[in-house]
């Protein structure tokens, strides 16, 4: 019974220790108290009137920055599910802090390196696989990233214990192309299907942490999938990392049928017409991450295949229209 009883008093004082010592005024020496912020996570474009939640991600990674931007601390976690209960408690103390979050990272990426105290916002958080300048295939993968407020915490020799609660707004930074080219019947009287084919390029493959690219990366091909032939409409799906301007985005579509080395039907800025459409309301790069581009062509000297003229249309927009002439 005796011992009982001293067990029990051992534990009940060293329980009352701690909660004193964080949290009494009695004491002095708080510099050791806990401290830290609880995450939270949800996604918000800035065209939607209420806030989502991701549900099940492949991994999330949580980093912790300082007020000078150096990394603290990281957590990573693989297969979460991003509800509106889940949160993440990072042990951080003293200072000013921002919260930097990637979700949805998968074996198609390579990780940068992550050092407490010198990894920066600008460094590269993730480099998507390539070989031969082929780009890794992201057909069903989705990232996201975001950042969220600079969070404050007090010296805990001063105010002992203290918890912060933030949040971060993951916005996608993954894109889907479907790309249609339709044979006008009415006036291509002679076409190979078989013969159209299309490239989608981009220099966005290298990604940092803050969400920024570096500039003058070597464009990557993306591959295509799920493409398929039917009757005079060819359709290619690809998957892609986040469009932004100035990263050589190439759309190149182009007919063997007439010439094995293939004549041009568009080859041009994939961005530049995507925002042609956002111009009309029919496209925001801030808010869509779906697009459908439509190549139609048609045959202005009928039968002859030398000249010809194209129209694009983005998300059923008609964004240009032009002609030329080929085999000439």
């Amino acid at each position: 019974m005796m011992n009982l009883r001293n067990k029990i008093l051992i534990t009940l004082f060293a329980l009352g220790t701690i909660f004193w010592g964080c949290d009494s005024l009695i004491y002095d020496d708080l510099a050791d108290c806990p401290q830290g912020v609880y995450v939270k996570f949800y996604s918000m474009t800035p065209c939607a009137t209420d806030s989502t939640f991701l549900g099940s991600v492949a991994s999330l990674t949580l980093f912790a920055f300082d007020e000078n931007d150096r990394l603290v601390t990281s957590v990573t976690q693989q297969n979460v599910t991003l509800s509106r209960d889940y949160n993440v408690l990072v042990p951080v103390s003293n200072g000013k802090f921002s919260f930097v979050a990637w979700a949805g990272v998968d074996d198609h990426f390579t990780l940068g390196t992550f050092t407490n105290g010198t990894t920066t916002k600008k460094d590269v958080m993730l480099t998507l696989k390539s070989a031969s300048g082929v780009a890794a295939n992201l057909n069903g993968t989705k990232v996201w990233q975001g950042e969220s407020p600079v969070v404050f915490l007090p010296d805990p020799a001063d105010y002992a214990s203290f918890y912060e609660y933030t949040a971060v707004n993951l916005q996608e930074v993954t894109n889907r192309v479907e790309l249609i080219v339709e044979f006008d019947k009415a006036t291509m009287k002679d076409y190979d299907l078989e013969a159209i084919h299309a490239e989608v390029s981009s220099g966005n493959g290298t990604m940092r942490i803050d969400g920024t690219m570096p500039l003058n990366q070597d464009a990557l091909v993306y591959p295509s999938s799920n493409s398929a032939l039917n009757d005079n409409v060819a359709t290619w799906h690809y998957n892609l990392l986040d469009l932004k301007t100035g990263q050589d985005n190439k759309l190149h579509v182009y007919y063997t049928g007439n010439d094995e080395e293939g004549e041009t039907v568009f080859n041009g800025d994939l961005i530049a017409i995507i925002l042609l459409a956002a111009q009309n309301g029919q496209a925001n790069l801030d808010c869509d991450n779906d697009f459908t581009i439509k190549v139609v062509i048609k045959d202005y000297c009928v039968e002859c295949w030398t000249h010809f003229s194209c129209s694009i249309y983005v998300n059923d927009w008609l964004v240009h229209s032009y002609s030329t002439q080929l085999g000439l």
